[in-house]
């Protein structure tokens, strides 16, 4: 590290920067970051262009502190509309919508939805020597569990696919030119196809996601086509890679520590204890950039109103002070991990997240009884994985059989 200026704040640069590093652990990019944060709390990375923020307490604190720091900035890009671009009064109605269609009773019932799918997807590598779970099962479950639940019919082929890439895409890199229009197109394309089918749904009611969705914002009297397709199209781009790289890093903990495996396989109901420790040690949400809105000083180092901070969840989760002992994978730890945010913008769809996850791990785990890693094609774990801004790997080669 070197210094970085008036401020004395420590830089990190690009050479040296763990957001540019790789490791066959998923847990070696926030150990790394957490040893960062032992000296000094609040670091720039040049690769990342922001101050970054990585003791626990600070992270969690900034995370809260909506009003100091801000989701506002996304109010220029493809989530304009959305609850994450809002504060306040226009925040609290849109959660307040949100929660009404991720009601335990709504949940239970997506629940009953995912799990055949979730048996269909995982269930088919039943007998299968070796498969590559990322690019052959895990990047296409997401979206079969979408369109199963959103009602969307068949004929969406790849485009669904196609779309969230493009927008995710775009949401990654808003300045760069060459992914900027083919991610409006996309945006532009997704939000007729959903469009029409909200519409339908108006006029033809299901119990299906989608109906929750309308009904949502029927009862609060806050319906209308495009306030209904944001919301589906939020849930699109919020939950399609993030669960792709929770689960994978959910696996990826599970085969690295074969004595937790065994556990979780005695005893099923260590499944959600196995989600929510590999949701930290694994950190598929490396961190949140906020827009500063104030002069503040976050563990001695000043950040000026205007600026971009990055709070730094990977590191938060191998702090020893929030986390005793973080490098030991532990299934009976207290579930008080960052992944899915904290404060007013805690992660809407947490619910059918975590749905999704356990019912894929419990049928992986039915289906492969001698699931274990490939020693010859070990996993490889970095920031930017798939060309999203999630911590993850491309690919999680194992063998399914003896």
């Amino acid at each position: 590290m070197v210094d970085a200026g008036d401020a004395g704040a420590a830089m990190i640069t690009s050479v040296d920067s763990p957001f540019l590093a790789s490791s066959d652990s998923p847990a070696a990019f926030g150990r790394t970051l957490a040893e960062i944060g032992r000296e000094r709390p609040v670091v720039y990375d040049e690769a990342m262009a922001a101050p970054v923020v990585l003791r626990h307490r600070d992270v969690s604190a900034g995370l809260r502190d909506s009003a100091t720091f801000s989701t506002e900035f996304y109010g220029t890009g493809p989530l304009a509309t959305a609850m994450i671009a809002h504060n306040g009064a226009e925040h609290a109605k849109q959660r307040r919508i949100h929660n009404r269609f991720f009601s335990p009773t709504a949940s239970a019932r997506y629940a009953d939805r995912v799990t055949p799918i979730a048996d269909r997807t995982f269930g088919a590598l039943a007998g299968r020597s070796e498969v590559d779970l990322v690019e052959e099962v895990m990047v296409g479950y997401p979206m079969a569990v979408f369109l199963d639940l959103l009602g969307i019919p068949d004929d969406i082929g790849d485009r669904g696919l196609d779309w969230v890439r493009a927008i995710v895409t775009w949401m990654g890199s808003p300045m760069d030119d060459a992914v900027v229009a083919p991610g409006e197109r996309a945006l532009a394309e997704l939000s007729a196809y959903t469009g029409a089918l909200v519409e339908r749904e108006r006029a033809e009611p299901s119990d299906s996601l989608l109906g929750e969705v309308v009904q949502a914002h029927l009862r609060e009297g806050e319906y209308s086509v495009e306030a209904c397709t944001m919301a589906v199209v939020s849930l699109l781009l919020g939950g399609f890679e993030t669960t792709i790289q929770m689960l994978s890093g959910t696996v990826a903990s599970l085969l690295l520590h074969p004595e937790a495996l065994a556990a979780v396989r005695a005893d099923p109901s260590l499944v959600d204890g196995a989600m929510d420790e590999a949701f930290r040690w694994a950190n598929p949400s490396a961190g949140l950039y906020r827009l500063v809105k104030r002069d503040v000083e976050v563990a001695g180092t000043p950040l000026a109103a205007g600026s971009m901070v990055y709070l730094c969840i990977a590191g938060a989760h191998f702090d020893a002070d929030a986390f005793p002992e973080p490098d030991r994978f532990d299934l009976g730890r207290r579930a008080s991990h960052l992944g899915f945010g904290l404060g007013p913008h805690y992660c809407a769809g947490a619910p059918l997240a975590r749905i999704e996850v356990r019912a894929a791990l419990t049928a992986l785990l039915a289906a492969c009884p001698d699931l274990r890693l490939d020693p010859d094609r070990p996993p490889s774990f970095r920031y930017g994985a798939r060309g999203f801004v999630q911590h993850g790997t491309e690919s999680l080669h194992v063998l399914a059989s003896g």
